[in-house]
């Protein structure tokens, strides 16, 4: 280690907007004025930086790697360990992808503690955050397979965000769906996730409407502190928590005109008969109830079929893996609030006499913009959800004409 070395990272330091020290597995350290030190002793150069609940100190050996807004620096750990440091600008746009990476470096360190404790004896065969674009397993869920004898359990984890734990039981079920195509010689008998303390009514809640056969399922919360603890009957957990407003009562949110998924509702509503011929073609109600959720991308309609029985429409003009799950969270308060009669109580569909059996689910999108992972997704329902798929033709923004109808997870091939 020579002193030009340790004056390099001295000056990056200093001239840094947001100076941020990562280990590979462990939070950023960002390094602001009295939260860290270097020494520059010729004999034991060090780093040390801390917060309120962590200090790191590692002997600097050398520097790895200096380019634009990062630095890597090779370290000693105790009994010589050989390691290395990353100090970038985290400020700069270019840096980004490392905070998230380190973050999730962090919650992939932590599945694989939790995974110890609650699988004692079992053998974690598996443990990454990394990328598969081919098999539509997001980096931003840790997954893992723990393995005893012939059986095994897929897991996976949500950081502490909304989204990302509205997207943890998609994320869940194509990767045991992909473990128990990958591994043919032993059973992957059921699917493991953990959530922040807080966040794990909504998946609770879906549980309740997928295959009891399909596979077993446990849910963990975690605190801050990274304790651990398994919702007992996962099931049974949450409350549909909406509500139905007198029919003529509720004003549309305001949604942009332009948007694809505006375009094609209003198609949709216009030619809702050609979309579905069973429908009837006018009262169309859209967002009964209402969903808390405003980011989900999806325009929900719910219509009647000559029958009387109510038909949910759940519209989306561009892939978007998470579609069957959501379009499930819409379906789900539709069929509670028929099966208290919410819905001819509060004036909807005068004249038409309302079957009292769950509602179908209509999902319906340009043909080729079904993600490739909603096959999988649907695999997992429950059969009491009559659930089809249909697929529009190209022209779509013009008008609406059926390529194909697909019941459940049917293929078009």
């Amino acid at each position: 280690m020579t002193s030009e070395s340790l004056e390099t990272i001295r000056h990056f330091i200093a001239t840094a907007q947001a100076p941020v020290l990562v280990e590979p597995g462990e939070e950023p350290l960002p390094l602001a004025e009295g939260s860290y030190q270097l020494e520059d002793s010729p004999e034991r150069p060090a780093i040390a930086a801390w917060t309120e609940s962590r200090t790191l100190n590692r002997r600097i050996t050398g520097i790895l790697s200096a380019k634009p807004g990062r630095i890597e620096i090779a370290t000693e750990r105790f009994a010589k360990k050989p390691g290395t440091l990353v100090l970038f600008d985290q400020n700069l746009a270019s840096q980004i992808h490392l905070t998230r990476r380190a973050t999730r470096m962090v919650l992939r360190e932590q599945l694989r503690v939790w995974l110890g404790r609650q699988f004692p004896g079992w053998r974690i065969a598996d443990l990454t955050s990394e990328t598969d674009m081919e098999h539509s397993l997001s980096p931003v869920y840790p997954r893992a397979m723990v393995r005893h004898g012939g059986s095994a359990w897929a897991a996976v984890a949500a950081p502490n965000d909304t989204v990302a734990a509205d997207g943890l039981l998609t994320a869940g079920l194509i990767w045991l769906d992909y473990l128990r195509r990958r591994e043919t010689r032993i059973a992957v008998e059921g699917l493991a996730m953990f959530l922040t303390s807080g966040r794990e009514a909504l998946t609770c809640m879906r549980l309740r409407y997928l295959h009891p056969r399909a596979a077993q399922w446990r849910v963990f919360v975690y605190d801050e502190w990274g304790r651990e603890r398994m919702i007992e009957h996962p099931e049974s957990h949450g409350n549909i928590d909406t509500r139905v407003d007198p029919a003529g009562t509720k004003s549309a949110a305001a949604v942009d005109p332009q948007l694809p998924e505006a375009i094609l509702e209003r198609n949709v509503r216009r030619e809702i008969t050609v979309a579905d011929p069973s429908l009837l073609a006018a009262p169309i109600y859209g967002q009964v109830p209402a969903l808390a959720a405003t980011d989900r991308g999806i325009m929900d309609l719910l219509a009647v079929d000559r029958s009387g029985r109510l038909a949910v429409l759940e519209i989306k003009a561009t892939a978007e893996p998470r579609l069957p799950v959501q379009a499930l969270d819409y379906w789900m308060r539709v069929a509670w609030h028929q099966s208290q009669g919410d819905f001819a109580r509060n004036g909807y569909f005068p004249g038409v006499p309302l079957r009292p059996d769950p509602p179908r689910l209509l999902l319906v999108a340009p043909a080729l913009e079904f993600h490739p992972a909603t096959e999988t997704v649907l695999r997992f329902y429950s059969s009491g959800i009559d659930v089809e798929r249909i697929g529009l033709a190209v022209q779509w923004q013009e008008r609406v004409q059926v390529m194909f109808r697909l019941r459940g997870s049917q293929t078009p091939y």
